[in-house]
């Protein structure tokens, strides 16, 4: 909720700095931080809570690697909704823990879904939840040249 009027301004410099860092290391103290970016600590405080409150930073996250958790498949699924089935579908996406993401998407498809799971096995049972309410497309994830990460600030 912004209950501040800071981001009606756009974004500074600085405040894409604080951004890139906490990103990159989302458990720097606000000293380091302020270290790095050349400001006092109170004025670093008082940024990221206006940038909290504006909306701009939402959270905090610790990313893990599936891999090491035996999770070894990661697949897409695109998932076009057979007619009268979106709600219970989204409900679905939502309800599935193998579903890590989820985007309601226009075009041809309703949803894209990122499924992560043990193997080729798994995957197919999670499909097939999903069959019921909806035709499925899915490609299996070789490798991401590309991981998550920042839009251009």
């Amino acid at each position: 909720m912004n209950r501040s009027r800071y981001v009606i301004r756009q974004l500074d410099k600085t405040d894409r700095a604080i951004i890139v860092a906490l990103t990159e290391d989302g458990r720097m103290t606000i000293r380091e931080l302020a270290i790095l970016i050349d400001m006092s600590s109170p004025s670093v405080s008082e940024r990221i809570l206006k940038l909290k409150d504006a909306g701009a930073i939402l959270g905090y996250a610790v990313l893990i690697d599936p891999k090491v958790f035996g999770l070894g498949t990661s697949a897409y699924v695109r998932l076009n909704a057979m007619p009268g089935q979106v709600k219970k579908l989204e409900t679905l996406l939502a309800d599935s823990p193998e579903v890590v993401e989820a985007d309601r998407v226009t075009g041809q498809d309703c949803f894209i879904a990122k499924v992560v799971v043990n193997d080729e096995h798994e995957l197919q049972s999670v499909v097939d939840r999903f069959v019921p309410f909806a035709s499925t497309d899915t490609a299996i994830i070789q490798s991401s040249p590309v991981a998550r990460r920042l839009p251009k600030l």
